[in-house]
């Protein structure tokens, strides 16, 4: 049996090489990149899509490889049972990163050096909610209310204490005149108040729903 840094070895000659997969760099905002089937069809993706795509390929072959959420470029990370842990770029071919590389690569993208919390490996509700806010992005972009709209919903389905999401949804709502739906997100914020968002805001939004409602 090939050892796992071989496996991956093959794995990278397949995807990479010989069925050619790489990052989309010249149209890299089209949501196309952000489906997994546009993905495999177009051999072309975002680092998160590639990674997911690398992440099931290995663990077919049974490699232990998990995702990584760097700031504005997700990784993976090679975890054999024994021996180093290895940080792999699939976004650029399955470049194998260091540390300081992936620091550079923190620093150019946000200004801020690597912090350990960073490294975090990512369960599959981290990754899908984060595919989801890049197509969420996507949409606020072309101002498409209700694209936007579903992209959140599915959002808070698999996370239901997304309070930030659950605030654009709320405000989401109220631009589209779905004013009993809005007040029912309003409302939770009040109770549960969640960090980041401006609890004044909500109250004033959640007053101006209380009285339209009862026009």
């Amino acid at each position: 049996k090939a050892d796992a840094t071989a496996k991956l070895a093959a794995v990278d000659k397949m995807l990479f090489q010989e069925l050619g997969f790489h990052g989309s760099r010249t149209n890299y905002y089209n949501s196309s990149n952000s489906y997994l089937n546009e993905v495999i069809d177009d051999r072309e993706g975002l680092p998160i899509t590639l990674s997911v795509l690398y992440m099931e390929i290995a663990r077919r072959v049974g490699v232990n490889v998990v995702g990584v959420g760097l700031p504005g470029h997700f990784v993976v990370r090679h975890e054999p049972k024994t021996g180093k842990k290895q940080l792999i770029d699939p976004f650029d071919g399955g470049k194998r990163l260091s540390r300081k590389e992936a620091d550079e690569m923190v620093k150019s993208m946000t200004g801020r050096p690597l912090e350990d919390k960073f490294l975090a490996t990512q369960s599959k509700r981290d990754i899908l909610v984060r595919m989801l806010h890049n197509l969420f992005g996507l949409a606020r972009n072309k101002q498409d209310v209700e694209p936007m709209l579903s992209y959140v919903d599915t959002i808070i389905l698999i996370d239901p204490d997304a309070g930030l999401d659950r605030w654009f949804r709320a405000v989401l709502r109220f631009q589209t005149k779905r004013h009993e739906e809005a007040l029912v997100d309003t409302a939770w914020l009040l109770k549960h108040e969640p960090e980041g968002v401006s609890l004044p805001q909500v109250a004033e939004l959640h007053r101006i729903l209380e009285n339209s409602l009862k026009d």
